[in-house]
């Protein structure tokens, strides 16, 4: 049997789904440890946790989030310059990729136990807002993880198809309907906006707005609670972190924000019930020498647990949940002129954190009279995969009858030969091709160089005020090029949202030349630095 498979690769929980047939998709459960370490249970997600034990042992899962040493939120560094020493070999800086194909590699192999005929072919999810180096960092630990083929899909996208799969019957008249999906994980808020209609006996998916990038997520909510909870233990301890060792520190706090995210799920369950939150109870000793015993005991009432998980539900600062969305509508004028909040049918709100009650009554207020609910409030952590098993299944067996667009829906841009003054290269609009796209401009060599320099920023357009740099590209010429020399640029899209950009050359001493180059981190240093080091045994038996 060969299942379409689609995971959704997220910065605290990695979800696995599969779909066989027609009756539709479901997650996989995952093999791994989780209250003892040779002790292995099914699970129907992955802690998004590595835990290296040796060079070639390394633990995932349940139990390895419970290590203080675990690797965690390697998500949130995807597409960055972020490395960090192997705990066991001091000459190997891991990468974002290289931790993330750990986690990958779990599914992987517990996809190849249960289906030996699986193609390893699949659709990962990546946020709408994740750019060109984020995805390809995605891209590259899907290939180190074993992976055959891989096409990304955007979260929300994946989110809205399993929640289209679910009420095909509401979307089949020619009537336009605009959905807002709000999908609240655990390290990104992602927000994007989806026209559904239908055109030649086929519904169209087409995404019109997304957020931008941004960190914030339920791992901030759960910060904010063990710096306060950490504060209460210090009052009472009659001491301070600073008065402890280094090593401790590190310690103190990674313990803190693992019982207080534990913490945060138990007080919303009873809060939605109706009742106070639970009382907190931690009562460890810190690993290592000092082994210093941790107590505290604390009931919060209703009033004081949620004015501090608060912070970001509030329509104020650089930082909330309400940002992204003014941001995914500024993105839909730009691609249909005079686009509004009220146009919006429905909004549909998912991810793990979305299943908080104050973020469900700040949507719901924000949005009111418009309908707003849960594509699934038991499976708010799951929706995601499900839409990309469920997609990859229609993909592979022509069915379902729905075509999707992939525009890019952001502008990169480079400075133009003026103050203050920006070209876009690629527009909002474009998408994936197999063709390059010419630019209309031309561009001059600022000074003689050998390697041309490009910086590049991304945001809606040149008159864009929140441009955000991006990395340069960097385009080897076969010689020297003098200042002035003249070129032009063209760009193509790739299926999985990456750019590639050709820079045509035309000296006025020489020959034409072209230059070919993609907006993704140098594929040589990447390799570099994960080449030397194969994957650990994920999950083996302890050495």
């Amino acid at each position: 049997m060969n299942p379409s498979v689609g995971i959704d690769l997220g910065t605290t929980n990695t979800v696995i789904a599969i779909q066989t047939d027609s009756t539709g998709p479901r997650t996989l459960d995952i093999s791994q440890p989780v209250d003892e370490r040779n002790s292995f249970q099914m699970r129907d997600h992955i802690k998004s946790a590595v835990y290296f034990e040796s060079v070639d042992s390394a633990t995932v899962g349940a139990f390895a989030a419970r290590r203080l040493g675990a690797f965690r939120s390697v998500k949130s560094v995807m597409g960055t310059r972020w490395r960090m020493p192997h705990p066991f070999r001091d000459d190997f800086l891991m990468t974002p990729p290289y931790v993330s194909a750990h986690i990958l590699r779990l599914g992987f192999d517990q996809l190849i136990k249960q289906f030996p005929d699986w193609d390893k072919t699949a659709i990962i999810t990546v946020p709408a807002s994740f750019n060109t180096d984020q995805r390809s960092d995605t891209l590259h630990a899907a290939k180190l993880a074993g992976f055959h083929g891989v096409h990304l899909l955007d979260e929300p996208t994946a989110a809205f198809y399993y929640f289209f799969e679910q009420n095909r019957e509401s979307f089949s008249s020619t009537e336009l309907r605009q959905v807002l999906v709000f999908d609240f994980g655990g390290g990104t808020l992602d927000v994007s906006i989806i026209r559904v209609r239908s055109k030649d006996q086929q519904m169209v998916v087409d995404a019109i707005g997304r957020s931008r990038y941004n960190n914030l997520g339920g791992d901030d909510i759960d910060t904010d609670l063990a710096a306060f909870l950490l504060g209460l233990w210090e009052l009472e301890a009659g001491t301070t972190i600073e008065e402890l060792a280094e090593s401790d520190r590190r310690a103190i706090f990674q313990l803190f924000l693992q019982r207080a995210s534990a913490y945060k799920e138990e007080a919303e369950f009873y809060l939605a019930s109706g009742q106070s939150p639970n009382e907190f109870v931690l009562d460890e000793q810190l690993p290592g020498s000092s082994g210093k015993p941790i107590h505290l005991q604390k009931n919060l009432s209703r009033p004081q647990y949620e004015e501090i998980t608060s912070r970001f539900f509030v329509n104020s600062g650089d930082l909330n949940v309400f940002r992204p969305i003014g941001q995914a509508f500024e993105i839909a004028d730009a691609i249909v002129p005079g686009f509004s909040e009220s146009d919006i049918d429905l909004v549909l709100y998912t991810g793990g954190a979305s299943r908080m009650g104050a973020v469900k009554a700040a949507i719901e207020t924000y949005f009111t009279p418009k309908p707003c609910f849960s594509i699934s409030d038991e499976e708010a952590c799951n929706t995601v995969a499900l839409g990309a098993a469920s997609c990859r299944y229609d993909e592979r067996h022509s069915s379902g009858g729905v075509a999707m667009t992939y525009r890019l829906l952001e502008s990169i841009l480079t400075p133009a030969q003026g103050e203050g003054l920006y070209v876009s290269i690629v527009p909002l609009t474009a998408e994936p091709s197999g063709e390059f796209t010419h630019v209309n401009n031309l561009f001059r060599v600022p000074r003689a160089t050998v390697n041309l320099r490009l910086p590049l920023f991304r945001g809606v357009g040149p008159m864009d005020h929140n441009l955000m740099p991006i990395q340069d590209l960097i385009l080897p010429l076969p010689y020297v090029v003098q200042a002035g020399c003249v070129y032009e640029l063209a760009y193509r899209v790739t299926e999985n949202k990456t750019v590639q950009l050709r820079a045509h050359f035309k000296p006025e001493d020489g020959d034409e030349f072209v230059a070919n180059g993609e907006l993704q981190i140098e594929q040589d240093a990447r390799e570099l630095v994960t080449a030397p080091l194969p994957l650990a045994t994920i999950n083996g038996e302890l050495k």
